[in-house]
């Protein structure tokens, strides 16, 4: 394994070389798009301005792109390639297949959920409880924002019919460990749904191997367009009746994706998969990242009025940071931060939840950093001194 260059990383984007002085470590909220990416969504839009099933040469072209794309997500994602859903985001694909499992639920079953959670893994299954009259059980957040396990038995039953988690927390970069949570719905015969969006920058995701049923991941996470993936056992998708017009094929991946797809963002998001299979690799991206982590932390330890919510170690988390300042209010702390041309979000980015257990969502929440592998130690520094430009 060797190491990663972020100076010929950053070469790869186009926006950071168009913004030399500008820190993103916004990049939990959507990372810069790879050159191949834009090159693909291009290439797509002039070679492939088409839809699927014409006699012609560009809707071939489609028909080829979008073959591609599901292998190579299938591949990204340890996935059949008759299981890929492409979708416009996560959130848009978690709110259909939950119409779809309505009848799953319909006699009073019980849904579990975890407060480490991005609502977009939240609020689909609330309303399905909420249509089929299911209960909600909660797998609790220790302080330290880590899955608290011990609350696992009281939330997963004989009666639980889908249990729901992330791979890593998008507001506090928890990384959460699938096998405990996989072997205690197995028990009840529960579905399960891993949100992989916050983890799939930074972690490998393999749904075969993990025993998961869906998973979901953004593309523009992983320095691709918007969009969203949805990764799914082909026979569970096969079992389900999607919301769909009628002339929408009755079979395979495609009777999931309502409308016409957004070949381009599906080529681009393909551009990005390769990227991550074949060049900077998520070995690779790891090892960087756990090495730009330890850096922060131990510049924020020393810094006396910033307190970090979230595991306190680089082990077992992903170099995303939710911090306070001891009176400076989060909003004005991002403020400040981009004056001094380093950008990052305020707030609660959806993660009510855990937000809620931690006892910022009525405080305004927490600065979130995050980096990722197109950073470099100097970045780091001059997030540290944007820190101290706060007061």
């Amino acid at each position: 394994m060797t190491t990663l260059d972020p100076s010929a990383v950053r070469r790869r984007f186009p926006a950071l070389v168009a913004q030399p002085e500008v820190v993103h470590t916004c990049a939990p909220g959507g990372t810069q798009i790879l050159d191949t990416a834009l090159d693909a969504m291009r290439d797509a839009a002039v070679q492939a301005n088409a839809n699927q099933g014409g006699a012609f040469p560009a809707s071939a072209r489609v028909g080829a792109l979008c073959d591609r794309a599901k292998d190579r997500f299938g591949q990204l994602l340890g996935s059949e390639p008759e299981g890929i859903v492409f979708g416009p985001n996560m959130t848009t694909l978690a709110f259909h297949l939950s119409h779809a499992l309505d009848e799953r639920l319909a006699t009073g079953g019980q849904i579990a959920c975890t407060r480490l959670d991005h609502d977009a893994n939240v609020a689909p299954w609330l309303d399905l409880a909420e249509r089929t009259g299911a209960t909600v059980r909660w797998i609790d957040v220790t302080a330290d924002g880590r899955l608290d396990l011990d609350t696992l038995a009281d939330a997963v039953t004989p009666r639980t019919r889908l249990l729901t988690f992330p791979l890593a927390s998008n507001a506090l970069g928890t990384v959460v460990d699938p096998a405990p949570l996989v072997a205690a719905a197995r028990e009840a015969g529960a579905l399960t749904v891993m949100d992989a969006v916050h983890g799939a920058p930074h972690l490998p995701v393999d749904r075969r191997a993990m025993g998961v049923d869906v998973v979901f991941c953004s593309p523009y996470k992983f320095f691709g367009p918007h969009a969203g993936v949805m990764a799914a056992d082909p026979e569970l998708l096969a079992s389900l009746t999607p919301d769909k017009v009628r002339p929408s094929p009755d079979t395979g991946p495609e009777r999931w994706q309502t409308g016409t797809a957004s070949f381009e963002a599906i080529a681009g998001a393909t551009a990005a998969a390769d990227y991550l299979l074949d060049e900077a690799t998520l070995d690779r991206i790891g090892a960087h990242e756990h090495a730009l982590a330890e850096r922060f932390l131990t510049g924020l330890d020393e810094r006396p009025d910033w307190t970090l919510h979230g595991p306190a170690s680089a082990e077992g988390r992903t170099p995303t940071f939710a911090v306070t300042h001891r009176t400076v209010d989060p909003q004005r702390v991002a403020q400040v931060m981009a004056e001094h041309h380093v950008n990052v979000y305020a707030g609660h980015y959806y993660a009510v939840e855990p937000m809620r257990r931690l006892g910022l969502l009525d405080a305004g929440g927490a600065v979130r950093i995050g980096f990722v592998h197109y950073h470099g130690p100097a970045d780091v520094d001059l997030v540290l001194a944007a820190l101290d430009a706060v007061g």
